[in-house]
């Protein structure tokens, strides 16, 4: 800990040695040798710049030990489970987000290190490559998010952009909860000129139908599915189903997502999925190069048509256009 420089982060640290070692040893016990040369890093780079901005706000002796004990026992954990070393850049971009937040951090330590890890947990799963995208956006809004509410409601709207389609159906009402400030600074963010309505009710950019790309894909290449899946629509939401796993699809502009729907069993999407005979309907004229003779199953939105084929491993998207 001697390249830490902040001296009341160093006095926590000496004065309460006893209890910090004895952390870092039940964290040895469940996660074996922790790399002492990972902790010192994460202490220096991440830690110490959010204890400092904390301080700033309330230097109390009982207040500062209050976060550093939660941003220490979690640090263990991230290291511990080795999210911290492979996903390195990643949490670091996350977690100094507290340094711009220092008043939430102040208030509720606990809480914001949980729905940040959270977030990157959700992000890991669905869009990995946009953690980044993520954090920045945040820091956009850092100035205007004075709730835990307003970080979470800013967190679910900037997560949605950067792929998590499934978060789409809850935005709009989210979105009204927020100031007018941060109103603003989050549609700036994510580069809407449309209506909150518009923005998060309609799911494609496009009026015309069109193809909007694949999702799933074989299991054993990093897909979902072990045989040619088949859909179905039941109670709106649109199910897919490999005969072994059953997933809920969310689709748009920015994303598809597959959530696991382990409640749906595969026979009763099976027994709802139909076969297609006649894509213009749908789609218009145009599309011959699609041989409906292929089409093992689909399943409509208002907004959305997805298609299974015949010996295929993904399903097929293309946007209807919106009312």
């Amino acid at each position: 800990m001697e390249k830490i420089s902040f001296q009341p982060l160093i006095a926590e640290l000496s004065e309460k040695s006893t209890l910090y070692n004895r952390w870092y040893n039940e964290s040895e016990m469940k996660y074996g040798n922790l790399p002492a040369h990972a902790i010192t890093s994460w202490m220096v780079e991440v830690v110490e710049p959010i204890v400092k901005e904390t301080a700033a706000l309330n230097s109390a002796p009982e207040k500062i030990h209050e976060i550093v004990k939660a941003l220490y026992q979690e640090s263990l954990k991230l290291i511990g489970n080795g999210s911290a070393i492979r996903y390195k850049d990643e949490y670091k971009e996350a977690w100094l987000l507290m340094a711009q937040m220092p008043n939430l951090v102040v208030k509720f330590p606990v809480k914001v290190i949980s729905l940040l890890n959270d977030v990157l947990f959700n992000l890991h799963i669905y869009a990995p490559e946009k953690t980044i995208d993520w954090c920045n956006l945040i820091k956009l809004s850092s100035s205007e998010i004075k709730t835990i509410e307003d970080f979470k409601i800013a967190g679910r709207i900037y997560a949605w952009r950067c792929g998590l389609a499934h978060l789409r159906i809850r935005l709009n009402t989210d979105f009204k909860e927020l100031s007018e400030n941060l109103q603003e600074i989050v549609s700036n963010a994510i580069s809407s000129d449309k209506s909150s309505i518009q923005l998060f009710k309609n799911p494609w950019a496009d009026e015309k139908p069109k193809f909007e790309g694949v999702q799933g894909g074989f299991k054993d290449t990093d897909g979902f599915f072990e045989n040619p899946p088949r859909l179905a629509k039941i109670d709106g939401n649109i199910f897919v189903t490999d005969s072994k796993s059953s997933y809920a699809l969310f689709a748009d502009q920015f994303g598809k997502v597959l959530v696991p729907a382990n409640s749906v069993d595969a026979s009763l999407i099976l027994s709802n999925s139909n076969r297609l005979d006649n894509l213009e309907k749908w789609l218009g004229k145009g599309n011959e190069k699609i041989d409906t003779k292929k089409i093992s199953s689909f399943a409509t939105t208002e907004n959305t048509l997805v298609l299974t084929l015949q010996n295929s491993y993904f399903l097929y998207l293309f946007s209807l256009g919106n009312a």
